[in-house]
């Protein structure tokens, strides 16, 4: 890829005059602190956005200057008390929602209570209720998924893999059950494979006020008796590529998804307009979590992101998402899509939240050129970048950068072509967003890091169907160790590599298929043999449409290790077990920090000194390429818990490359974005469409 310049913006200085802004009211807003220390570490428990909430007057979907209220989401330490809830109630706050996957509520509260309750020593954080928006058959042949099928046009079935009997749950705008792509014959009998479905969105009476205080009106489709419950039309299409049944004929390739005989879990927590809150998606992944057991849901996917400068450990949604895998579930999400700025110039610290959060599987968008051969596959222009860009403010008033690597693998994003909903706002919009046929055998295109995410969401199903052991973790070490590396890419454009499902499924198949069930008897240690009884390691290379390349061989680890060497998957490695976070020096089990907790076993290979003279912007193929000629360190007595790949503050690079904070959202429903072109044109600006609205790259 060809780039004259490139760019991360900083925001220190606006975040230091808000912060000085905010001391300042203090003692206005809150009953006197006792000391300056006081007032600041107040101010430290609250975002970025509620911070500016003390001093602004702007209208936003979570702060109503009319009323001095905010919409937050208060985090506790420990499970919210009754006393607590009485508090918030006296204080004339509302309590709208109380959550399971975090120790949390969302309150309506007064603008002058916040630093009350940020100085509370059982409260942890305060977070805006921000907007949360979405961010072929070719696709098949492009990511290897054809290897693993056959499909018997007698019998109108496949043999192989085909994500039969896992659950696939889509957390977005709806799924249009009655879409061909959802039932058996082409739904022909009415027998949809979307097997569940709760709508959260509905219930947000606030964002709906909001809209329409705006002029926007968003319509359920199932008022008007269209029997569709996907106004806007997002969550079909991600739905049709993740697990989408459209088998070609003579003249017609087809658009299959990844899995096309998964079951489909319809979570609805974005409305007609591809518009819902943080908290909605909370709610979401709260329902998934309490649910799963009844559906087989073993994968989630995010094809959405919100803006959050918060460091991981603290932001709710990344929270949430964290609490998912914990419990099970592979959780797939979007990596964003701002690689690129305004003026066309690559951004680099521009992951959304949940994707900054380690234990997901983020995924990047790359070019397939509609070509089956991956020789010239490429990283989108607006595929977010790494280093993640969250941060936490410590005793001192200085900020701690998260700067993991990510994204963590690339998929096919760019022109994919799926489900699209019967009468959807998008295509209403955007006629030229349809591509194919109509009612409910109509196809649309689009492209972004939200289409990109349920390819993977789908190949996550297929490896679930070929090893049901599997962990969300070891989900994600299989997929970057087999990925493909991106002609040009560095670790923070490509993650590890371009999705390789035939790679992936080969490994999984040689592993143990005990290992999610020997965790949780508590049977299994680190050293354990990892292969099951007989298997050893696959080939480390791949042929697909007629081209062979070696796999990358590398995964990343403790948010900024690289690892390296098959005694990754010969031995069992605590990071598997998917309740354990590891980050840097920091390991935690079920969110509660551990102590002689060996993480890798020896004789894994640390490749963190290949990367050393270029940091986060090491060449993916470079990398590989030192791994196989034997390059790195074998460790001899584990890993060393320590701050892995650095990237220093202030590195000044080609034509001056300065760092992102974070992606940074005023919160309203404007985006700077809006609707791209191929080439590179917009075409609206205005109200928020998703990331996928982007009709792509030539």
């Amino acid at each position: 890829m060809l780039i004259d310049k490139v760019v991360i913006r900083k925001f220190a200085g606006r975040k230091a005059l808000t912060l000085l802004l905010a001391l300042a009211l203090v003692s206005t807003l809150a009953p006197a602190f006792r000391t300056r220390a006081d007032q600041s570490a107040a101010l430290n428990k609250m975002s970025p956005a509620l911070q500016q909430a003390l001093t602004s007057s702007q209208s936003l979907v979570w702060h109503d200057p009319s009323k001095q209220t905010v919409r937050a989401l208060i985090q506790t330490y420990g499970p919210v008390s009754s006393s607590f809830i009485k508090a918030i109630k006296a204080a004339g706050g509302t309590v709208v929602r109380q959550f399971t996957s975090i120790n949390g509520v969302l309150v309506d509260l007064p603008v002058s209570q916040l630093l009350t309750f940020a100085a509370r020593t059982d409260v942890e954080r305060l977070s805006a209720d921000h907007l949360a928006q979405e961010t072929a058959s070719h696709l098949e042949v492009a990511t290897g998924a054809d290897t693993v099928r056959t499909y018997n046009s007698l019998l109108g079935s496949f043999s192989g893999l085909d994500g039969s009997g896992i659950g696939i749950a889509i957390l977005d705008s709806g799924i249009m059950a009655g879409h061909s792509e959802f039932g058996s014959l082409g739904n022909l009998l009415n027998l949809s494979r979307v097997t569940a479905k709760t709508d959260i969105i509905s219930t947000n009476t606030n964002l709906a006020q909001y809209l329409l205080n705006l002029g926007i009106v968003s319509t359920a489709l199932n008022l008007l008796g269209l029997n569709n419950d996907d106004g806007y039309g997002h969550g079909s299409h991600v739905a049709g590529t993740a697990a989408g049944r459209s088998i070609g004929t003579t003249t017609s390739r087809g658009f299959d998804g990844i899995a096309p005989n998964a079951n489909l879990i319809d979570v609805r927590v974005l409305n007609g307009r591809g518009l819902g809150q943080t908290s909605d998606v909370i709610a979401g992944i709260d329902w998934v979590i309490a649910n799963r057991a009844s559906y087989n849901i073993k994968v989630m996917n995010l094809s959405l992101s919100a803006a959050s400068a918060e460091t991981y450990v603290t932001d709710p949604l990344c929270r949430a998402a964290r609490r998912a895998v914990a419990a099970g579930i592979t959780v797939v999400a979007a990596a964003g899509n701002y690689g690129k700025t305004s003026t066309g110039l690559e951004q680099y610290g521009s992951i959304g939240s949940p994707g900054d959060d380690p234990t997901v599987i983020t995924v990047g968008a790359a070019n397939t050129h509609q070509t089956d051969g991956r020789a010239d596959e490429s990283v989108t222009y607006f595929s977010s970048r790494g280093p993640t860009r969250g941060y936490s403010i410590d005793a001192s008033s200085v900020k701690n950068y998260d700067n993991l690597l990510k994204p963590d693998l690339l998929a096919p994003g760019n022109r994919i072509i799926a489900s699209e909903s019967k009468g959807s706002w998008l295509v209403s919009q955007y006629p030229q967003l349809h591509y194919t046929g109509s009612g409910n055998t109509a196809f649309m295109q689009l492209s972004g890091t939200s289409i990109a995410s349920p390819v993977v969401a789908g190949a996550a199903a297929l490896l679930l169907q070929k090893n049901p052991g599997l962990t969300p973790p070891l989900i994600k070490a299989i997929l970057q160790y087999t990925a493909q590396q991106v002609t040009g890419a560095n670790i923070v454009q490509q993650g590890a590599g371009l999705l390789n499902i035939e790679g992936a499924v080969r490994l999984a198949g040689a592993l143990r298929t005990d290992v999610s069930t020997a965790i949780s008897k508590g049977t299994i240690k680190v050293g354990d043999s990892l292969l099951r009884s007989g298997a050893v390691m696959p080939t480390q290379s791949s042929t697909l449409a007629g081209q062979n390349f070696s796999w990358g061989r590398y995964i990343f680890a403790g948010g900024s290790h690289i690892l390296a060497g098959a005694e990754l998957f010969n031995r069992y490695q605590a990071i598997y077990n998917p309740a354990i976070v590891w980050v840097r020096d920091r390991v935690t089990i079920n969110e509660v920090p551990a102590t002689n907790t060996q993480v890798i076993t020896t004789k894994v290979v640390e490749a963190d000194a290949l990367a050393s003279s270029s940091g986060v912007f090491t060449n993916g193929g470079a990398l590989a390429s030192g791994i196989a000629s034997g390059q790195g360190i074998v460790l001899s007595q584990g890993i060393v818990l320590s701050e892995g790949i650095v990237l220093s503050e202030g590195i000044v690079l080609s034509e001056g490359i300065v760092l992102s904070e974070s992606v940074v959202s005023s919160g309203s429903v404007v985006a700077a974005e809006g609707i791209v072109l191929s080439e590179g044109i917009v075409l609206s600006e205005g109200i928020v469409l998703s990331e996928s609205s982007n009709l792509g790259e030539p």
